[in-house]
């Protein structure tokens, strides 16, 4: 899996993959750092990492 985190834009839904255009929703993830928890999301067809910019 690719460790690069691509940050996109959240509009009031995030399902389809705007990498491969898989259109069934994401793995999710955390990931700390220095700021605090991240909530990643991961596709599971071509494997992308997102950052829509929530944390918790």
């Amino acid at each position: 899996m690719e460790d690069k985190i691509h940050k996109t834009e959240f509009n009031r839904e995030f399902r389809v993959c705007p990498h491969c255009g898989y259109k069934d929703g994401f793995h999710t993830m955390l990931k700390e750092d220095e700021q605090g928890t991240l909530w990643l999301f991961i596709c599971p067809s071509c494997h992308q990492i997102f950052d829509i910019g929530k944390r918790i």
